[in-house]
């Protein structure tokens, strides 16, 4: 017989643990995210036999003065072929949420839509999960409908991901684009590096993020609300810097200029042995361009230590990493260090992460899905794209009235 309850920490923790709906947003640490932000949240499920069927969070909100909705973070954790559990849990809730004054519940279920290719377009004879929006809508729910903008709630609706089971890092490399090639290998020639930042550097990539938002015209979030998704997440949340270090830079330049010079001084001589040979006489002019570089290198990191130091802090990227996926949430940049493609670097060494712990997947999540080229965000997509992978599109949101009076009375309000 079917139970509807409300599960304790643990109990939500261990069934998250091993089901594929897994994600980041639906995760135990998102939970004591929202309780450090002072968002009461609860689990909530449904039992036969002592079996946990399926499960989702509950988070509550203010509304309309006196009432609460309540959002079903990235929920529910279910089998969608199940339609008599999702009936029966979706009955229980909305007696359930009446009690606690509770006007709509939310839901944006982390399930996949269509297949879609690299370019956005659906796979023919590619996964369709449409039945989970009839079992939603069979359950009392209304589907908000698909857009091609980031979602409501500040939940995306759309991503682009790149699978890595069965792959290498030479494999990889081999299905990026060739620009996004050209672009990693100059990073790593310039002697990009990646650190690790601690919590009490936080405030390296704040202070980048909020140039960047200005640069770009968008809004940045509170810093508490960074520092407390830090401090929830915990082990899973990686801060990742590239930087360039001027003393280690200038160390590698002058051991180039030391071999480069002895080169020339071998080459000289077997020239000075056979006057006038093409291979020696080209091999002097690759030589001489060779050094005119590192001289050039060495002037500019001159310039560069005058202007900023010895150590260029230039892109830094937070992640959430779990066993079954790593998601590139946020990233900032110096715009003043952009010939060095820096963010280059800083995606290599998460995906050489990914690989080296075997993570399948390697979410760069959020895009518009408007795949024009004139599309506001189109460089961001771009150059996710560039990586390789696929455009996803999730299932969408989905609304369960609790008291259908007073949220139809919102809508119309709402619609004026």
């Amino acid at each position: 017989m079917k139970e509807f309850a409300i599960l304790n920490e643990q109990e939500y923790s261990t069934f998250y643990a091993s089901h594929p709906l897994r994600n980041f947003m639906n995760a135990p640490e998102a939970m004591k995210q929202k309780a450090l932000g002072s968002i009461p949240y609860e689990y909530a499920g449904v039992r036969e036999n002592g079996t946990l069927l399926c499960a989702t969070p509950l988070c509550y909100f203010p509304f309309m003065k006196v009432f609460r909705m309540c959002y079903a973070q990235r929920g529910f954790l279910a089998d969608y072929t199940d339609r008599e559990t999702l009936a029966f849990f979706s009955s229980s809730l909305k007696q359930y949420l009446k009690k606690k004054r509770v006007v709509y519940l939310l839901a944006d279920p982390n399930v996949l839509y269509r297949e879609r290719d690299i370019d956005g377009e659906l796979v023919e004879n590619g996964f369709d999960n449409s039945y989970v929006l009839d079992a939603m809508t069979e359950a009392g729910f209304t589907h908000q409908g698909f857009s091609r903008n980031y979602g409501t709630f500040a939940m995306v609706n759309w991503m682009f991901s790149l699978y890595l089971n069965g792959k290498d890092e030479d494999t990889v490399l081999k299905d990026m684009h060739q620009q996004t090639r050209w672009s990693l290998n100059r990073t790593l020639k310039q002697g990009i590096q990646v650190r690790e930042l601690g919590e009490d550097e936080l405030d390296i990539f704040l202070n980048m993020e909020e140039a960047t938002a200005k640069r770009r015209g968008f809004e940045m979030r509170d810093r508490n609300f960074y520092r407390n998704q830090y401090k929830a997440y915990g082990e899973h949340a990686r801060l990742l810097l590239a930087y360039l270090d001027l003393d280690v830079f200038d160390a590698s330049n002058a051991r180039e200029y030391a071999q480069i010079t002895a080169d020339i001084q071998e080459n000289d001589a077997k020239l000075a042995e056979t006057p006038g040979s093409k291979k020696y006489t080209k091999k002097q002019k690759v030589l001489q361009e060779a050094l005119d570089l590192n001289a050039k290198k060495q002037q500019e990191s001159a310039e560069l230590r005058a202007a900023y130091g010895s150590v260029l802090n230039m892109a830094a990227s937070w992640f959430m990493v779990y066993d079954n996926e790593i998601t590139y949430l946020y990233s900032a940049a110096d715009d003043t260090f952009r010939k060095y493609y820096a963010p280059y670097a800083v995606q290599w060494h998460m995906i050489r992460y990914a690989l080296e712990h075997h993570i399948p997947r390697y979410n760069f999540y959020g895009i518009s899905g408007d795949f024009r080229e004139e599309a506001e965000d189109y460089g961001v997509y771009e150059f996710k794209r560039g990586f390789g992978g696929q455009t996803e599109e999730l299932v969408g949101d989905f609304i369960l009235p609790v008291k259908p009076f007073l949220y139809s009375l919102y809508r119309r309000l709402r619609s004026r």
